[in-house]
């Protein structure tokens, strides 16, 4: 026999054979609480070419941000967010509009009422579509890049959380935004009374 009639004859008994099982196989119940497997690529070893050469980036060290608002306030809330260098360089920050954030570059800010876990600010499903504008600006050692902004806020007590994200790079005169590297600068949450 040719194999084309016995792979033709496996075809046409199949269904008989399939129901000739005495054993059904068990039904297996959903899973509802699945959770995905993510596995780490393997790191590649320095020296090997695999396009682009590695290259050492060093996070700058001595940068803090500083959030700033009043304690008590009627009306709207005025923020400002400090980010100093205490570094041995200066550095260039460079950060885009947000558009979760009403499109501001900076300060970022989550808004809590105080006593629950309610997220008063930012709105969810409330996103813009704001302009793609990129703001950059030069911290020299010892200085510091300062970021305002006001919210609107119903009378209450809030906890505001406030960072900067954005790049950090050398400020030298060849830098440039290949050479930048992402940075979420956090600050310590203030609370706020809205009158």
């Amino acid at each position: 026999m040719t194999p084309r009639p016995a792979l033709l004859a496996a075809l046409l008994l199949w269904p008989a054979w399939i129901g000739a099982q005495s054993t059904a196989l068990p039904e297996l119940a959903p899973v509802e609480n699945w959770q995905p497997i993510f596995v780490e690529p393997a790191p590649i070893p320095v020296g090997t070419s695999v396009g682009v050469p590695p290259v050492p980036v060093a996070v700058p060290m001595g940068l803090t941000a500083t959030l700033i608002a009043p304690r008590s306030v009627a009306g709207g809330v005025p923020l400002t967010l400090k980010v100093a260098n205490a570094g041995k360089a200066a550095v260039q920050l460079g950060a885009g509009r947000d558009n979760d954030q009403n499109c501001a570059v900076a300060p970022l800010v989550r808004v809590l009422r105080v006593g629950t876990r309610e997220v008063v600010y930012p709105v969810a499903g409330e996103p813009r579509l704001c302009a793609q504008d990129f703001r950059t600006d030069t911290a020299g050692k010892s200085e510091a890049v300062t970021y305002t902004r006001e919210l609107e806020l119903a009378p209450g007590e809030y906890m505001i959380e406030g960072w900067f994200t954005g790049s950090v790079s050398g400020a030298s005169a060849n830098a440039t935004s290949a050479n930048a590297v992402p940075v979420k600068l956090s600050a310590q949450p203030v609370r706020v009374t809205v009158r």
